[in-house]
């Protein structure tokens, strides 16, 4: 016979598999068409065996020399990047045009390993960079430390007009990095700078032709625009992730490495560059997941 105390336990379990999703990775609690529900990012702790022993590679040995790396200018001048083009530091932009999204990638890592530790030090780390960060982002929120750099300099405004730039790659990491800082800290400050950017693109690719629109390699900011939707609940933000799958593909010279040879909803089988086609397929199955769409 089931007992009083398990039937409440069942009766809950709905309610706990939505709510735990509330600070989760992905938070798909409101998404209608997920299948899959995960936990909050603080409700599951390994105490032995494999994914403990990495699960303490990463917080002890991983994290925090990738983190120390990203701010050395001596080794890769990511974060010094970030420090002129916010006008605190002087000199050119150093490294690969993809360092700004490589920097939120370390930086969202370390929010995970807080919402897990909650070792203010990580805390502490985080907000010295947050500060910077946003004193890089320009007032239409704009923000990418090699054109910024180039515009302190020159007073040209060339965004997006390089398609190999990686500057939509590193706004989405934005995005994702501002989604799980928020959860994890409860703070909205790397979120708002996101939130920015978020609206400087939805500005932009209103207006723009699909030629300029087609800077997508390695294109993250599918998936960040729709964390971004289910974070802030801005409708916008969904209204832009439909439309950056509409143009994909609208160009007259596109490649099969960059899945845009031909429309996106024209495609029928998996092709081209892997890491860009995860970014591409990641970012669709997303979109899906809010809204259901077949095309």
């Amino acid at each position: 016979m089931i007992n009083r105390s398990a039937i409440i336990i069942l009766l809950t379990l709905p309610f706990l598999q939505v709510y735990a999703q509330d600070k989760a990775l992905v938070n798909t609690s409101n998404s209608k068409y997920a299948k899959l529900r995960s936990v909050n990012m603080a409700d599951v702790t390994w105490t032995k065996g494999f994914w403990a022993d990495r699960f303490k590679v990463a917080t002890e040995t991983m994290v925090p020399n990738m983190w120390a790396i990203y701010n050395d200018p001596k080794i890769s001048h990511a974060f010094k990047n970030f420090e002129i083009a916010a006008g605190l530091d002087t000199g050119a932009h150093s490294g690969p045009s993809f360092h700004d999204g490589d920097y939120y990638k370390t930086l969202e890592a370390v929010a995970s390993l807080y919402a897990s530790t909650k070792n203010p030090r990580l805390n502490e780390m985080m907000d010295k960079a947050i500060v910077v960060i946003g004193k890089s982002q320009r007032e239409d929120g704009y923000i990418y430390t090699k054109a910024m750099i180039e515009q302190r300099k020159t007073g040209s405004k060339n965004q997006f007009q390089d398609r190999l730039s990686f500057e939509s790659y590193n706004i989405g990491h934005l995005m994702t990095a501002g989604c799980i800082h928020y959860r994890a800290t409860g703070k909205t400050t790397l979120l708002n700078i996101a939130k920015k950017a978020t609206d400087y693109l939805y500005n932009f690719y209103k207006s723009a032709s699909p030629t300029l629109a087609r800077n997508a390699i390695c294109p993250s900011h599918y998936m960040g625009v729709v964390e971004m939707y289910r974070t802030t609940k801005d409708p916008r933000y969904l209204e832009l992730a439909n439309h950056l799958i509409a143009i994909k593909g609208k160009i007259d010279d596109g490649t099969d490495d960059n899945q845009d040879r031909i429309p996106f909803l024209q495609q029928t089988k998996a092709m081209g560059h892997a890491v860009r086609a995860n970014y591409l397929y990641a970012g669709v199955a997303d979109l899906y997941a809010e809204t259901g769409k077949d095309s």
